[in-house]
């Protein structure tokens, strides 16, 4: 039997509707709570905006659960139904409810470190019936290697560019994982770079082209240790505190201003992209289409481990993506077509 709404849940209702960032107000009581949570979320390797998210969701639901009189520790299956009922008769679409889920499963295994014997109620339990959206506006590869052997490479900062711009067509790899990257990672001897993984991707080692081992050789011997040298150098302009020394040594690409962010540098490299090849606007766009490209000429399970996806679902989404089926598809299926190819009118 479904449960009714209690009062306490009006608390936590986003202030306005449609806002992107809504707050969520909780009583102390969930507030206590919710503190260890967040320390936990930090600890394991979570964002900021992760950590606030999961925090909300987490909240909403313990303040639901004392609107039902219940304790977390006594939640269980079919009370998180009337849960997801709730959510339901609140207009959250199925998507929004399973980021509920999964931020209360999070909890679930935070309260486990506290209490091994509790039950996590949210275990296999997910909304049927959401779809992924197919990739679109994939760009085609021969356009990539067109854009990469266009690039300048005179400068300090466009040969550093380049380089990326290299990682980014040859290797597919995301500008997360672009920052992760360190000098260690980089096995020139061998032709290979190994690409660390995270909770969202698997870590995987790739293979070098002969000319990014080169570019890549003169990058580590000359190029990042002239980039050091100068944002490291005392200059009046600048504070001593401002620079994070030991963590840009870490870093295999540095900003030129010294920032432990990357992403002023690359916000430069698409700016000179765009000018090459305005269809071009962000690195996921250049990943789409490397990965369109290798499922050409390799099998799903060879693509999934280079893209570095945790779930094969991932990857095909880029095999739905691909245009030229789709435009045979389109094709075949065209209720005037009849199966053959649609001839135009004479004129």
């Amino acid at each position: 039997m479904n449960r009714t709404v209690g009062p306490g849940l009006r608390a936590v209702t986003p202030q306005k509707a449609g806002n992107k960032n809504p707050e969520y107000r909780f009583n102390q009581q969930v507030r206590d709570q919710l503190k260890g949570f967040e320390d936990w979320l930090k600890e394991t390797g979570n964002g900021e905006s992760t950590i606030r998210q999961k925090s909300n969701y987490a909240g909403y639901f313990l303040q639901w659960l004392e609107a039902e009189r219940l304790q977390p520790e006594d939640a269980r299956y079919n009370d998180l139904l009337d849960f997801v009922d709730c959510c339901k008769s609140e207009g959250n679409s199925k998507k929004h409810i399973n980021s509920k889920l999964r931020s209360i499963r999070s909890f679930y295994q935070y309260l486990k470190t506290q209490n091994p014997g509790i039950i996590n109620p949210a275990t296999n339990l997910h909304l049927k019936g959401t779809h992924k959206k197919a990739i679109s506006g994939v760009i085609d590869f021969t356009e990539l290697e067109t854009l990469y052997q266009s690039y300048p490479s005179e400068t300090t900062r466009t040969k550093r560019n380049k380089i990326i711009l290299g990682l980014l067509i040859y290797q597919g790899i995301t500008t997360e994982e672009l920052k992760q990257l360190e000098p260690t990672h980089l096995k020139l001897k061998e032709g290979k770079i190994y690409i660390p993984g995270n909770r969202r991707r698997n870590s995987h080692i790739l293979e070098l082209k002969p000319f990014q081992i080169l570019d890549l050789h003169e990058y580590i011997t000359e190029i990042r240790p002239k980039i050091l040298n100068e944002i490291t150098a005392p200059k009046p302009s600048r504070k001593p505190d401002k620079i994070n020394k030991t963590q840009i040594e870490n870093q295999l690409f540095i900003s030129i201003n010294g920032s432990e962010n990357i992403k002023n540098s690359l916000l430069h490299l698409f700016k000179a992209v765009r000018k090459t090849n305005p269809g071009i606007q962000n690195p996921k766009q250049i990943r789409a289409g490397v990965i369109t490209y290798w499922l050409k000429t390799m099998n799903l399970r060879q693509v999934q481990y280079m893209s570095g996806h945790k779930y094969v679902s991932s990857t095909e989404r880029y095999q739905a993506g691909n245009l030229e089926n789709l435009q045979i598809r389109l094709e075949k299926c065209h209720p005037l077509s009849c199966g053959q190819p649609i001839k135009k009118p004479a004129v």
